[in-house]
């Protein structure tokens, strides 16, 4: 640094929330090196200053659940997540990963992905670069190709699963002693490079891409015990799981207890949402947790806190899985997936699933669906309920129906998914013991938008609705998410700390356009895109990255690494 200038960036005259919870005040940031080092009133010189007036300066959101494992290979700045005030992303989360992969089992692992979290294959096949076998390595790849948000990963279950036992005999639920100490020698081995801990799925909704279970929802809970009490070899990080339901239960709540106990480290559920057709089990899944931790435990469950819509069509939608006649019907080819929904027998199965299967996402209000997108244009922007009233059908044989005429092509658009109750998730959002997000960034892309938890957090739940102040609103979108994970040292605007920063006009602050769109990715596939206004500047280890939504093309992201990394640590690919 030049006598000239003593830093290299000040933020000046903004409204500073530094997310310890602590009172904001008016005042200036200075960083220098990538780090804060000065907060209140700079008097050095910055080598670039921004002219925060009437603006908040804030950390950067920690988006503690996505699935950006693919993506990040064409895509460093993991949009849509970078458009909603996120410096910092965490993938392979619930046991999925490509990370340790053998060479041959590259396409495999691709197809997997297709089904559990609708990533397109093409997309995959185009731009992955599979430059690595072990998670050690494809975290170097990460930084090594530039990164333009900072990345901190899980060490998925299934990728272990299928490493060891290769991807084809990755179903098999016993293990002999030697596989299972060669699993845990590949935890071992995620811990050196710096991975939070264990991540894993045993939930019906997720599944393989020809329907069936995925490995991890086959394991034996011994082996699940065993894997996660390598973590009291490294004391760092966290367990993240999905368990059998998507909504917690005693059932679900004591195996996570389990694996508190084994690990000794927090357990995050993975998730705790409103539900239309269960409307009061969000208050139940708190109750649990609140109890448990009340016990000793450290259980701490992950929320999506805003309304979430889905659009999709039978071509790849995975959403109904949960309910077995619908993954029966639909995880095959298209031919048959017509043949299926077309079969008298069929239909009633699917009926009888909608009646009396409560796993689901889905309320199973035919009124809150409507046809979306169609070369139909009788049925377009209808309620399923409405055109099978007139055409003296049950709302499941319309459905059905419209569907099959296009060749399972048509969109459709599910009103109330998930989290349709604003009371419900301002007081989710309020809990001590729930982390904000849920993002799924990278995952479901044709389907679902949730990358915009942050904004709406920051623009209905602070500014319009006086749910949260300012400073507990930004304490738990990224100190609080990040060190309940086990990323201490991020999230902060405190001196030494990554000068992650948002610079935002509160005023100015939401989700645009008003209604989601499509945008071509690569591959030629396309994914739901909703942006953001109001973020003037987004900042990543001292470096802007995007102003007033445009990137400026610099990659300052790096891989966030727990203190078990070990530089020269044992790979994956040594563990045989």
């Amino acid at each position: 640094m030049s006598a000239e200038f003593e830093f290299d960036l000040v933020i000046r005259g903004g409204r500073v929330v530094d997310g310890t919870r602590v009172p904001s005040f008016i005042g200036d940031v200075a960083i220098r090196d990538g780090k804060i080092a000065e907060t209140g009133s700079v008097l050095g010189r910055g080598r670039e200053e921004i002219d925060a007036t009437g603006l908040i300066v804030a950390p950067g959101v920690v988006d503690v659940h996505t699935h950006y494992d693919a993506q990040l290979n064409w895509d460093p700045y993991a949009s849509q997540s970078c458009w909603h005030g996120v410096t910092s992303v965490v993938v392979s989360l619930c046991g999925f990963g490509f990370a340790p992969c053998r060479p041959e089992d590259r396409e495999r692992a691709m197809l997997r992905m297709t089904r559990v979290e609708a990533i397109p294959y093409a997309s995959m096949k185009e731009g992955m670069r599979w430059d690595w076998v072990s998670q050690r390595d494809y975290l170097a790849s990460l930084e090594r190709h530039g990164l333009g948000v900072n990345v901190a990963s899980y060490i998925p279950h299934s990728a272990l699963r299928a490493y060891v036992l290769g991807e084809e005999d990755s179903k098999r639920a016993q293990l002999t002693p030697a596989e299972l100490e060669q699993m845990k020698e590949l935890m071992r081995d995620g811990y050196r490079a710096g991975a939070l801990g264990l991540s894993t799925d045993h939930n019906l909704i997720d599944r393989d891409h020809d329907g069936s279970l995925l490995p991890s929802a086959i394991a034996q809970e011994e082996e699940l015990l065993a894997l996660l009490s390598v973590a009291r070899e490294f004391n760092v990080g966290s367990c993240e799981v999905t368990p059998y339901n998507l909504h917690l239960g005693e059932e679900e709540l004591a195996l996570l207890e389990r694996y508190a106990a084994a690990s000794g480290r927090p357990v995050i559920h993975s998730i705790i949402i409103h539900s239309n057709h269960i409307p009061d089990k969000w208050r139940n899944s708190l109750d649990l947790i609140e109890e448990s931790n009340r016990r000793g435990n450290r259980i701490l469950g992950l929320a999506a806190v805003h309304r979430i819509g889905s659009l999709f069509n039978l071509l790849e939608y995975n959403l109904f899985d949960d309910m077995p006649a619908w993954n029966a019907a639909l995880a095959c080819p298209v031919a048959q997936r017509i043949a299926n929904l077309q079969n008298p027998e069929v239909r009633a199965k699917l009926q009888h699933d909608v009646d009396h299967h409560l796993v689901r996402v889905w309320s199973g209000r035919w009124d809150r669906m409507k046809v979306y997108e169609t070369n139909q244009p009788q049925y377009a922007g209808r309620y399923i309920t409405e055109i099978a009233s007139a055409e003296g059908k049950t709302p499941l044989e319309a459905f059905c129906d419209v569907a099959i005429a296009e060749e399972l092509a048509t969109f459709f658009y599910i009103e109330d998914q998930l989290g349709d109750d604003d009371y419900a998730n301002g007081e989710i959002m309020k809990n001590p013991y729930v982390i904000p997000g849920a993002s799924d960034g990278g995952a479901h892309g044709q389907f679902l938008s949730m990358g915009k938890y942050a904004t709406v957090v920051l623009s209905k739940m602070v500014r319009d609705d006086a749910i949260l102040s300012l400073e507990e609103a930004h304490f738990r979108l990224s100190k609080m998410s990040a060190a309940s994970i086990g990323l201490e040292h991020l999230g902060t605007l405190e001196r030494g700390l990554p000068a992650d920063i948002m610079v935002y006009d509160q005023a100015a602050l939401k989700v645009t356009p008003d209604r989601p769109y499509f945008d071509p990715i690569i591959g030629g596939g396309k994914r739901l895109i909703e942006k953001s206004e109001g973020y003037r500047y987004m900042i990543v280890n001292g470096v802007v990255t995007f102003v007033d939504g445009v990137c400026t093309g610099a990659l300052p992201g790096r891989v966030l690494r727990t203190p078990a990394w070990q530089a020269d640590g044992v790979t994956q690919g040594d563990a045989q």
